[in-house]
């Protein structure tokens, strides 16, 4: 798949840092994703060259959102270590105008990135919107859509029924099978439905559950998904007792999510050789995220960053 560059044009009045300062940024950035800075080069693809999964492609999100600049984009997060740092150069207060090119040349048109929305009126009402999605509660109309999600090639292997598409009408049967609460995923620009998650199997006297989620191919490795997947594990613990929440993950879905581990989960259980896929058996992962244990990262400055 060709990769994607990140284009921007800034106004004429933002200015850059100095190149101490770029520097300062590249060993901010590299102590986040714990990478030696010396392979932080500017020139370094963040997915090809460097190997970032989707929970580091989240981290320089945030990185940068912490900064003032947020990549609101369905196209892959691809680009450069540069790009990254030349982002974070960009003065917060002034908005900026992002070009995504892929590999092609094509360009999928400037977007300017808005603003944060305002604070909810309601301090206790739990958040079910990021700037770019949103969580709907289902309608009888989403049902042959999450259908179609469900058991598309790229997608049906990863989830509940690994490989082997229901009828639909067992589909609908077994949609609130001991299911806790469920979204839709729709985009905020465009009401689009992005992908599905939901709680599961919970455990009244253990007082856990279990997190699952799926999502368009398209943000497949981008990040995107992560966040979202955050916004509803945030929900979760603000709204129902849980001390934590499960993920199962198959060992072909690993490399996906494998640099959280001890930052934003823990594994505590490893099924060797328990799931069977493309001619070979695959360890299972059984991770945890926990209510009242929050993970941190240490910034260049001292300053503990809470991560859950």
């Amino acid at each position: 798949m060709a990769s994607a560059d990140w284009d921007f044009e800034r106004m004429p009045s933002v200015g850059r840092c100095t190149a101490a300062n770029r520097e300062e940024l590249r060993a901010e950035l590299a102590d986040l994703l714990q990478h030696d800075p010396a392979t932080l080069t500017d020139t370094a693809r963040l997915v090809d060259d460097l190997g970032m999964d989707s929970l580091d492609m989240m981290t320089v999100s945030t990185w940068l959102d912490s900064r003032g600049v947020r990549v609101q984009t369905d196209q892959e997060r691809r680009g450069t270590v540069g790009d990254v740092l030349a982002l974070a150069e960009t003065v917060a207060s002034k908005r900026v105008q992002l070009t995504i090119r892929a590999g092609n040349g094509a360009s999928s048109g400037p977007h300017s990135v808005p603003e944060l929305p305002p604070p909810h009126p309601d301090p206790l009402a739990p958040v079910l919107q990021s700037p770019m999605f949103r969580l709907d509660p289902l309608q009888p109309g989403d049902t042959e859509y999450l259908y179609a999600l469900a058991v598309r090639p790229e997608n049906c292997f990863r989830w509940r029924y690994r490989g082997v598409p229901p009828a639909p009408e067992r589909f609908v049967e077994e949609l609130w099978a001991q299911v806790v609460t469920q979204y839709v995923v729709r985009r905020v620009d465009d009401n689009r439905p992005a992908g599905h998650v939901v709680a599961y199997s919970a455990d009244r006297h253990g007082s856990h559950a279990y997190v699952g989620a799926v999502f368009e191919p398209a943000y497949a490795g981008t990040g995107l998904a992560a966040e979202v997947i955050t916004l509803f594990v945030r929900y979760l613990f603000h709204t129902f007792p849980f001390r934590k929440l499960y993920l199962e993950v198959p060992g072909f879905n690993w490399p996906q999510l494998s640099s959280g581990e001890g930052r934003y989960f823990q594994v505590e259980g490893r099924l060797r050789d328990h799931v069977y896929y493309a001619g070979r058996y695959w360890d299972h992962y059984l991770c945890a995220i926990y209510a009242d244990r929050t993970f941190e990262e240490s910034t260049s400055d001292g300053e503990e960053r809470k991560l859950s």
